[in-house]
């Protein structure tokens, strides 16, 4: 059988830019390429400030049924951003065809800010990938 792997359905937008990291204090700076089929691993910048503060990726694998809040690690900062990462669990019974969605969380004396892709939430496909290439992530319906 193929190996399966969670490939992103949402452009690589790369590097977050300074803009968009002022105007949400929050983004998703890289995953782990490619997505293994046990974790997905990735980290996150923050516009940081004086205070406690809490970063954590909101994830579920039931379309939000239900969900799992899983807390990001420190990682040396990277100024004006700090740095942070996480890894999220993938169940074993996940198949060929479903979706993990995520969003990141920031909590700070400043507020709460969240980055969620716009509005859609980030999407990890499991995909198939004969002789281990991934699969092209499926496309939106029209």
């Amino acid at each position: 059988p193929p190996a399966l792997l969670l490939v992103p359905d949402f452009p690589d937008g790369g590097e977050p830019s300074a803009e968009r990291l002022r105007r949400q204090r929050v983004c998703l700076e890289r995953l782990g390429r490619p997505a293994a089929p046990t974790d997905v691993r990735g980290t996150v910048q923050v516009l940081g400030g004086p205070g406690l503060k809490e970063v954590t990726v909101r994830y579920t694998f039931n379309e939000w049924l239900s969900f799992v809040d899983v807390p990001a690690a420190p990682l040396p900062p990277d100024p004006p951003a700090e740095r942070y990462g996480f890894t999220l669990c993938v169940p074993p019974s996940l198949r060929e065809g479903s979706a993990l969605h995520f969003a990141i969380r920031y909590r700070s004396a400043q507020g709460e800010f969240w980055d969620n892709n716009g509005g859609r939430n980030y999407t990890l496909r499991c995909c198939g990938c004969p002789g281990g290439s991934p699969a092209p992530p499926a496309a939106a319906p029209p």
